[in-house]
C-alpha cells in the first residue's frame, strides 16, 4: 500500500467535485476503487513538471495525468475494472473508446472552441489557478482543444463560424447520450452491480456537459431528457463525491457578484431579490436609528431643562426658610 500519495485537481463547482475532465476521470478512479490518497483542490499545474493537473505525487515521485495515474493503481491493485469478468472488461474498454470518439469533440468545442462558452471556461480556470499563471493555462488549454477539434471536429475554431461543423458534432453527441440512456436502462452500473473505467468516462464527460452553465450548449437539454442518465449523474456526485462536491454560491453567498456569468437564472434572481432585501433592511435600521438618536436627544435637552426647573425651585425654597 502506498501511504502520503495526494492528488492535485480543479476545484470543482455547481455541485461537481471538479471542472476539468480530465481531474474528473482520475477522481472516479479513486474514489471507485478506494485508493488510499489526500485529494487537493489548491494546485498549481506547474509544479507538475507537466504544466498540467492532475497529478499524483508520492515522496518525490509525480505521475502526471490520467494515463499515468491508471497504470499506477493497475500496479498496485486498485485496477477499476478487477471486480469485472473477463468478457465486460472488453466491452469496458471498447466502449470507453466509442464515447471518447463521439463526445471529446463535441466536450472541446463548446468548453474551449465556441466564443460564447469560452470566457465561461476561462474565468472558471482562472479563478482556480494561482497569479500571475492564471493568464497563461487557461489559453494554452484551448490551443490544446484546438488540436484536438482540428483532428477529431475537421474543422480550425480560428475559422468563421460558418465555417464550424457544429451540426456534425451535435448529432455525434446526441446520438451518444441516447445510446447511454438505453444500455443503463434502471441499472446502477453499466455493467450491473460493478463500477467501471466506462462509468466513469461517462460520467466524467456528462456531469460536465450537463451541469456547467453555459450559454451554448445544445447538450445539457438533451441529457436532461434521459431520466435515468441525470440519475446516475446526481448519485454518483451525491454519494460517492459528498465531500469532494462544491458549489460556490452555496458556500459564499455575499461575496457573489449577480452579474457573475457563472451564475445560473435561478440564481442570479435570488441573489438581486435578497440583496433588495438587505437594502430595505438597511434604510429601515438607518431611519430607526435617526429616530432614536432625534428622541434621545429630545430626551436629553428635557431632562436638562427639568433638573434646571428643580434645582431653580430648591434655590426659591431655600432663600424662603432663611428668610
Amino acid at each position: 500500500m502506498l501511504l502520503g500519495a495526494v492528488l492535485y485537481v480543479y476545484k470543482g463547482e455547481w455541485g461537481l467535485p471538479s471542472i476539468d475532465l480530465e481531474c474528473l476521470r482520475v477522481l472516479c478512479l479513486v474514489k471507485f476503487t478506494r485508493f488510499p490518497v489526500i485529494i487537493e483542490t489548491c494546485g498549481n499545474p506547474l509544479r507538475s513538471g507537466a504544466g498540467k493537473l492532475p497529478y499524483l505525487q508520492i515522496g518525490i515521485q509525480k505521475f502526471v495525468g490520467y494515463k499515468q495515474i491508471k497504470q499506477l493503481l493497475d500496479k498496485e491493485n486498485y485496477a477499476i475494472d478487477a471486480k469485472l469478468p473477463k468478457k465486460a472488461k472488453c466491452l469496458s474498454q471498447t466502449f470507453t473508446t466509442w464515447v471518447f470518439s463521439n463526445l471529446n469533440a463535441y466536450y472541446y468545442y463548446f468548453l474551449y472552441g465556441d466564443p460564447n462558452n469560452y470566457e465561461i471556461t476561462r474565468s472558471l480556470y482562472a479563478k482556480r489557478t494561482p497569479f500571475p499563471f492564471n493568464f497563461y493555462y487557461p489559453s494554452s488549454y484551448q490551443k490544446e482543444a484546438q488540436d484536438i477539434i482540428l483532428v477529431m471536429g475537421g474543422f480550425d475554431i480560428n475559422d468563421k463560424l460558418e465555417a464550424h461543423d457544429r451540426d456534425y458534432l451535435i448529432s455525434k453527441a446526441k446520438k451518444c447520450v441516447t445510446t447511454l440512456s438505453k444500455r443503463l436502462d434502471n441499472k446502477i452500473w453499466f455493467f450491473g452491480d460493478d463500477f467501471s473505467e466506462f462509468d466513469a468516462i461517462v460520467y466524467s464527460y456528462l456531469a460536465i456537459l450537463y451541469k456547467t452553465n453555459l450559454p451554448n450548449n445544445p447538450l445539457s437539454n438533451h441529457i436532461k431528457g434521459c431520466g435515468n442518465l441525470v440519475n446516475f449523474i446526481n448519485r454518483i456526485s451525491r454519494d460517492i463525491f459528498q465531500k469532494e462536491s462544491f458549489n460556490s454560491i452555496n458556500t459564499n453567498k455575499d461575496g457573489v457578484d449577480p452579474n457573475d456569468p457563472l451564475l445560473t437564472a435561478t440564481e442570479r434572481q435570488f441573489l438581486e431579490s435578497e440583496k433588495k432585501t438587505k437594502i430595505l433592511a438597511g434604510i429601515g435600521a438607518v431611519l430607526a436609528m435617526s429616530a432614536f438618536a432625534v428622541w434621545r436627544g429630545f430626551f436629553k435637552k428635557f431632562s436638562s431643562a427639568r433638573q434646571y426647573y428643580d434645582a431653580y425651585n430648591t434655590d426659591d425654597m431655600m432663600d424662603e426658610e432663611m428668610e
